[in-house]
């Protein structure tokens, strides 16, 4: 309180010999104080996201029970006889019914080293022994191997399980996508990502995923790292119509998908709605910076360049232009994502009349936003 009342009296002062720059100094305070706030956001996020890191960076569970050590469980996977991709099927719906239990970190499955091979592995990593032995006793598990068991008797294929206490990954070209799933569609996405795991483990150059279900920290966050040989093995499984068909059966289920490829020239505004999938074309891009910058641009040259007349034009630049791109990132962008959304990631069920409609609303948009600043300056 003292302090405050100590300076009411300077501003006072301050606003009667020089009455124009009242609007200034408020401006200027209000900009303070929104700066203060950004930081306080981003030292927050940092602190939260260190708190569900460990310490070599690996993402870990809230959800992590403490009871004892984590246990791995490991499923080999030899075909004798028979059609591979049937078994795959079977290993990929193994696992999910693994990750649909909460009590798994990860999983991945890994294909033969090389063609003279036919064993494959299942490769999942629990919280706990308890959690590792509450799964196996499953009737979800055990109906599966139950399914199996069958062409284990006639020697089609063999099994063999054992419980390690790590168990490596392995090294190749991979991609990391991750997924927000809609609330209450758990269950019909794991059934996706099954016929993903799946069809993408009968791909030329398959080496593996990984899959980590959503946890405390992340509660409707999937992601999943899968591993080919090669770039070109990848960009072929990436661009193949049967991915495709399988991300508009997902569409119903995934709110989002981020991916580690970018594709757009501001890849941190326009996270991409299927993994896979190509972000906004730039032209959209710049429509809705614009947008955003430029009324912001305009305020700074009416109230805070007068503030800072006696700096060095280089610095008052420099300050305006950090103050642009940080209202922009964090306020005007999401807003204006949010709002042309459909627009920016149109789907099959997208109305055609929504990319003219989205246009003519931009516009209208910008007229107004000049008709308002017209005699601003």
């Amino acid at each position: 309180m003292f302090f405050r009342s100590s300076l009411a009296p300077s501003y006072a002062a301050l606003a009667d010999r020089f009455p124009a720059l009242t609007n200034s100094i408020y401006v200027a305070r209000l900009i303070n104080r929104l700066i203060t706030v950004l930081v306080q956001f981003m030292v927050e996020k940092a602190i939260s996201i260190k708190r569900w890191q460990s310490g070599d960076g690996s993402i870990m569970s809230a959800q992590a029970p403490v009871q004892s050590s984590p246990a791995v469980h490991i499923i080999k996977l030899s075909v004798n006889a028979g059609e591979v991709g049937e078994h795959i099927d079977w290993l990929a719906r193994l696992m999910m019914v693994g990750v649909e239990s909460s009590g798994v970190v990860s999983a991945e499955i890994i294909p033969p080293a090389n063609s003279g091979q036919t064993e494959w592995s299942l490769v999942q990593r629990f919280y706990s022994a308890e959690l590792l032995e509450s799964w196996r006793q499953s009737e979800a598990c055990r109906a599966l191997f139950e399914e199996i068991q069958p062409r284990v008797t006639k020697q089609d294929i063999a099994i063999g399980e054992s419980v390690d206490t790590s168990y490596g990954t392995v090294g190749s070209v991979s991609v990391a996508i991750v997924t927000k799933v809609k609330p209450g569609q758990e269950a019909a996405y794991c059934k996706c990502e099954g016929q993903f795991q799946s069809a993408q483990a009968r791909r030329p150059g398959y080496k593996g995923v990984y899959v980590q279900p959503p946890t405390k920290s992340t509660p409707e966050i999937w992601t999943t790292l899968n591993r080919f040989d090669s770039p070109a093995a990848l960009d072929q499984w990436f661009s193949s119509d049967e991915r495709k068909k399988l991300l508009e059966q997902s569409e119903q289920v995934v709110h989002s998908t981020e991916y580690q490829k970018v594709t757009t020239s501001f890849p941190g505004w326009f996270p991409s709605k299927n993994a896979g999938a190509k972000g906004p074309p730039n032209w959209k891009t710049a429509l809705l910076i614009l947008l955003g910058l430029y009324p912001i641009v305009m305020l700074e040259i009416r109230f805070l360049n007068p503030v800072f007349s006696g700096l060095n034009p280089a610095l008052t630049n420099f300050i305006g232009n950090t103050l642009s791109v940080a209202l922009t990132t964090w306020i005007t962008m999401p807003l204006a994502i949010k709002a042309f959304s459909s627009w920016l990631f149109p789907t099959t069920d997208t109305p055609k009349w929504i990319n003219s409609a989205s246009i003519a609303s931009l516009v209208c948009i910008y007229a107004i936003e000049i008709a308002l600043l017209w005699k601003l300056l």
